[in-house]
This record gives structure tokens, sequence and C-alpha cells, in this order.
């Protein structure tokens, strides 16, 4: 009877080579002959190991024989443990035993390859639409290596700022790099503050997780320096006009509420002797691109007398964060006086 030795073995892929016996129950008057079939996880051809289909001869009055497993690759490559598998069959001068098949496992002696990012942070301007941010392995893995990504950070996501969701990153077998891409960075014509999408690897699969595990990426606003100013230097009315709106812009909106403080001076009495508005200030909500300063209960009075000017000035300009400057600060509103007694 002809079978293995035993029906399982192993050794590190940086033994070369392994022996696999075939045992005879007993010695024969005649040349023993056993044909054996490979197959396994492994790859043969020089790629993992050397052996191919092929017929051992237990020669007259031996009572083993061996299966030689050669070439085994030392490869620099972290994979999972491989097997060769060995199966005899059609014997002459012999019969076939129960131990027919031998499974040979190539232990990996390679470390599972670190995986972050190539580096902790970038940035760029609003108007770059979108941005790829590289992972890297230490190694190249005869695996595939996933991990895991949250994002976070001051700009919003959905569409806002960008796009870009939580989820995983595959690294296929055999490279070294992937990419996470932040796509449809949205070119807005806000005044803000530079904004930030950070994302954080953790959970990998077949592969450890380095220390540069967080980027940091921060859009760049490339909007300009809002200036307010009133629409325009002068007005008119007819003191007849019992309430005047004076309207003060900027020329693009801004992410946070603008404001101004205005101060109330000229030839006309104020305390509704000729109308009615105090200094104060007024407020530009974020978003919109205006206020108004209304001059409420100018009076109609019966009174023959010259032309009078209200004199409505800028100041103390204030947004949260931002410098923003003041032009046309000043506006005379004349008001025409229509009765003469």
């Amino acid at each position: 009877m002809v079978d293995f030795n035993t029906t399982s073995s192993n050794g590190a892929e940086s033994v070369s080579s392994k022996a696999i016996t075939v045992d005879l129950s007993a010695a024969s008057a005649q040349n023993v002959t056993v044909n054996y079939a490979i197959t396994g996880t492994a790859t043969g051809s020089g790629t993992d190991y050397t052996l191919a289909n092929g017929t051992l001869t237990i020669n007259a009055g031996a009572t083993s024989g061996t299966i030689t497993i050669a070439g085994i690759v030392d490869d620099s490559l972290d994979e999972a443990n491989e097997t060769v598998v060995v199966t005899l069959s059609s014997p002459s001068n012999a019969t076939l035993g129960t131990d027919s098949v031998h499974t040979y496992t190539i232990t990996d002696n390679d470390n599972a390859p670190v995986v972050d990012f190539n580096t902790t942070s970038s940035s760029g301007a609003e108007s770059v639409s979108s941005k790829d941010i590289t992972v890297d392995l230490s190694a190249a893995t005869a695996q595939d290596v996933t991990v895991n990504y949250t994002v976070t950070g001051t700009a919003t996501g959905s569409g806002t700022d960008y796009t870009l969701a939580n989820g995983t990153l595959t690294i296929s077998a055999g490279g070294t790099s992937g990419t996470i891409t932040i796509a449809g960075i949205v070119d807005d014509d806000l005044d803000e503050d530079n904004e930030t999408v950070i994302i954080t690897l953790s959970n990998p699969n077949n592969a450890v997780l380095g220390n540069d595990s967080v980027h940091t990426y921060t859009i760049s606003d490339n909007d300009g320096t809002p200036t307010i100013a009133f629409s325009s230097s002068t007005s008119t009315d007819s003191e007849s006009v019992t309430t005047r709106s004076i309207t003060v812009g900027v020329l693009f909106a801004a992410s946070t509420p603008i404001q101004v403080d205005y101060g109330v001076t000229g030839g006309t009495a104020g305390s509704g002797t000729d109308y009615s508005l105090s200094s104060g200030s007024v407020t530009i909500e974020e978003g919109a691109t205006s206020g108004t300063i209304v001059i409420p209960s100018i009076i109609d009075d019966q009174s023959d007398e010259a032309d009078e000017t209200i004199i409505i000035t800028l100041s103390n300009l204030l947004q949260l964060n931002t410098v923003i400057k003041v032009r046309n600060d000043i506006i005379n509103l004349n008001i025409l006086k229509d009765k003469i007694l």
C-alpha cells in the first residue's frame, strides 16, 4: 500500500524547499510508481514555488520516496498563508492507501503594511473644483487593503461647500497608494473664513493604521474684502414725502452679518422738528448685499424756508473675523420746501 507519511505539514516561506515523504507499507520486489497532482492556493511555476504534476518512483526494495516542493519564494509581500496540495493517484505495483492527500502550508513571514496619509495637511483656493488626498501603504501587499474614513471640518458637505461623504477606500493588491477625492468644491461669491475638510482614517483591513491618520484640507476663500457704501452720495425729496429709505450696500454677500454705525448731522433739525432720526447702526444680514436706514416722520410744515439737509455718516464698521472697508460714507439728503406762505 502506498500513501503519505503524514497528511499535512507547514513551514515559513523563508524555508526554500520541502520534501514530502511517501511510504510503502512493505518493501516490494518491483519498482512502485504513483502519480501525483498539484493544487492549492499557492501559485507554482516559480511564483510561490516550483513543482509540477508528475510520477514518483519507489525503487524495488525501498519503503519510501519523496516529492520535493522546491524554489519556495521568500517575497516581501504581506499575504495570507498559502497551500500546496499534493494528491496521489494511479499507483502501479501497489494499492493506494487512505492518506493519499498531503497539504503543505507556506506560512507568510511579512508584517502587514502601514496605511496612512501621504501628508497631514494641504490647501487650495475654492476655485479649485476638486482635490485628491493620497493614502499610502508602506509596502505592497498581495491582498486588497481597505480603510474606512470619516469626514468632518468647518466646511459643509452635501454640495454646500464640497461633496464627500464617509466611506471606505480600497487599495488593490499590489498597489501602494489610493486617493480620496474631495469633489464639487463650490466657488461661491461669499466673503467668508477659510474652511476645512478633515478626513480621518480608521479600521484598516490587511494593514495597520499609521500615525498620519488625519488629513486637514483647507479651502481658501478667494473673495475680496467687501466694501460698504451708500448706493449714492446724495438724494433729494420734497418735504411732503413723509419717510425716506437710504440704502447701504456691499458688492457681494458675506458669510457673517455686517454692522455699521451712522451719525446724523446737517442743517435740518431732528428730534421731530423737521424729521425723526437719531444716530444708530444698520445691519446687513448674512448672505444679503444691502440694508436700509429709514428717515421717518419728515415734517410737511407750512413755513416758507430754505431747503434743508440731513447728513448721514457711516463709521465703526464691524464684521466678525473680517476686515472690511467703507467708501462713500456720507450721504446728503436735501429736503426741498414746497410751501410758501
